[in-house]
């Protein structure tokens, strides 16, 4: 019986080597759709409910995840392939299989660390704006009356913010944030 198993497995490797590479490459495909349609992650490792990405330094080797569904569609699709054009090799086509899946794999966890490396939120805290200088963009009305716009200078962006003050700042004006009045609304003053 295991005899008749391995002479199964021998005749009919081509056969499931293309099994295995289609079926790995239909599961590529349909990532590739849902990634460009937005709807793209991993499945969280708690209740499985949520899509989490979590982002790592590519310098550490831990922040290399071999093991993300997409590594190992990776692994299985080039493993399929590699088997498929090399099989005629015996168990050397076998290896070169498996080392082509291992490279696959390695390389989709490097290129999926990398894109992860540089994605950011954008988003900036009241606590990022404190004490940072910036120019009146609409005059600032006294007694912290509303209207008044400061464009802020950031390291990679400029924003403007809703700004008070105790007494008028005309347009222009160079100004450094004192305090987070709450509700996007800083109070500022003018810099002597």
């Amino acid at each position: 019986m295991i005899a008749s198993i391995g002479d199964f497995l021998v005749t009919n490797s081509r056969n499931i080597y293309l099994f295995i590479a289609i079926l790995g490459t239909a599961i590529f495909a349909l990532q590739f759709v849902l990634s460009m349609a937005g709807l793209h992650g991993d499945v969280d490792g708690g209740d499985g409910a949520d899509f989490q990405i979590d982002a790592h330094d590519v310098a550490d080797i831990h922040g290399l995840n071999f093991f993300s569904i997409k590594s190992i569609v990776a692994f299985v699709t080039f493993f399929g392939w590699g088997g498929f054009f090399f099989n005629h090799l015996g168990l050397g086509g076998l290896a070169i299989a498996f080392f082509c899946g291992l490279v696959m794999m390695f390389l989709t966890a490097l290129v999926i660390s990398l894109l992860l490396k540089m994605q950011q939120s954008g988003n900036v805290s009241s606590a990022d704006l404190i004490g940072r200088n910036g120019t009146v963009y609409l005059t600032i009305p006294g007694e912290r009356a509303s209207g008044g716009l400061v464009t802020v200078t950031l390291p990679d962006r400029t924003r403007q913010i809703s700004a008070r003050a105790d007494s008028e700042i005309k347009t222009g004006t160079d100004v450094v944030i004192e305090s987070d009045l709450g509700g996007g609304v800083f109070l500022v003053k003018p810099i002597d």
